[in-house]
């Protein structure tokens, strides 16, 4: 039998030489022969490090919390927990990443080097989006933004996956506070709220645009998703505004449903073109994750979205161009002194 100071060393030079999976099996081997002995920390660590290039994932989370728990005073532990920390948030487990983000600023918060906050802040600051606290987790993007700016991590080009993990907090931030804004009840200035709207899923592509920077495939993934989703809600909200009280008659209901159709119709082609990009990416990459099945399914959802206005506007008795007209006339009517 092979003694465990051969096996490490076997393992490790397998490591060295990119036999990941050979690597990761001779680690864990080290670990279930002696669970509690002196090599088991090193040994955890470098086998979640060989499932992390294997892209199993799932696997090399749990060597490195298993690490955390069980050696929580040794060297390792905060590089273990960074890892985890990185991880979680990729895998979308943003809860768990907040709670251990939360763990992190608690024992080394008062030392954090550039990448840990970056990582650290970029964590929180999902966590509490997904709990629905935009402030809160703007705050920590804008943390997390200050230490980026000051060693010029965003420079033009390429970024690291830690900087595209805060891009897409701060475009889940204005994802959130965009789709606060609502159409139905009727707000007394649509104009203005439409803008305000606007603005906020302009900003919010604008940020998931710069997560894709990193090049990464599962986070340019998620960001493409999100911004078909931006046009896809904002079209579904817009419809919702209820008829003015002004449109008394079938023939004014009717064009005040035509000329929306006909207006906002486009936020649902913006949103397939977004998505049906995403998607040839994906087709390039290889990339496989439960976001392209979403993608998949925004694609068709769409899809049927645009044939369902298509369809809508041909049953209204008015051409396209008629429609046009009306909308027309009414921006004339709104530029009016009043």
């Amino acid at each position: 039998m092979t003694d465990l100071p051969t096996l490490m060393r076997e393992a490790e030079a397998a490591q060295r030489a990119g036999r990941h999976a050979d690597a990761a099996r001779r680690f864990d081997r080290v670990v279930e022969l002696e669970p509690d002995g002196a090599l088991a920390p090193e040994a955890l660590y470098q086998a979640g490090v060989a499932r992390d290039e294997l892209a199993e994932r799932g696997a090399s989370i749990d060597r490195f919390e298993l690490l955390v728990a069980r050696f929580p005073r040794h060297a390792l532990a905060r590089q273990a927990m960074l890892r985890l920390l990185r991880l979680t948030c990729y895998t979308d487990r943003w809860a768990r990443a907040g709670a251990l983000a939360d763990r992190y600023l608690q024992r080394w918060g008062s030392e954090l080097a550039t990448h840990e906050a970056v990582v650290v802040y970029g964590a929180k600051a999902l966590a509490l989006v997904e709990g629905g606290d935009a402030d809160g987790g703007l705050r920590y993007v804008e943390r997390a933004r200050t230490v980026i700016e000051a060693a010029r991590l965003d420079a033009a080009g390429t970024i690291s996956r830690d900087v595209a993990q805060v891009y897409f907090a701060l475009g889940e931030v204005r994802r959130l506070r965009a789709e606060q804004i609502v159409f139905d009840p009727a707000p007394a200035d649509f104009g203005a709220t439409l803008e305000a709207r606007a603005q906020l899923v302009l900003d919010a592509q604008s940020a998931y645009s710069d997560a894709m920077r990193a090049h990464d495939a599962h986070w340019s993934t998620m960001a493409g998703f999100r911004i078909g989703e931006l046009y896809q809600k904002l079209h579904r909200d817009i419809l919702r505004l209820p008829v003015p009280s002004v449109a008394e008659t079938l023939e004014q209901r009717q064009l005040f449903e035509g000329a929306m159709r006909l207006r906002y119709s486009i936020l649902l082609e913006k949103g397939l073109d977004m998505v049906r990009h995403t998607l040839s990416m994906v087709a390039r990459t290889g990339e496989d994750s439960e976001w392209v099945r979403r993608l998949g399914l925004a694609e068709r959802e769409l899809l049927q979205g645009v044939a369902a206005e298509h369809a809508a506007l041909d049953k209204l008795p008015y051409t396209r161009a008629q429609l046009q007209q009306a909308l027309t006339d009414l921006a004339v009517r709104r530029a009016r002194p009043r």
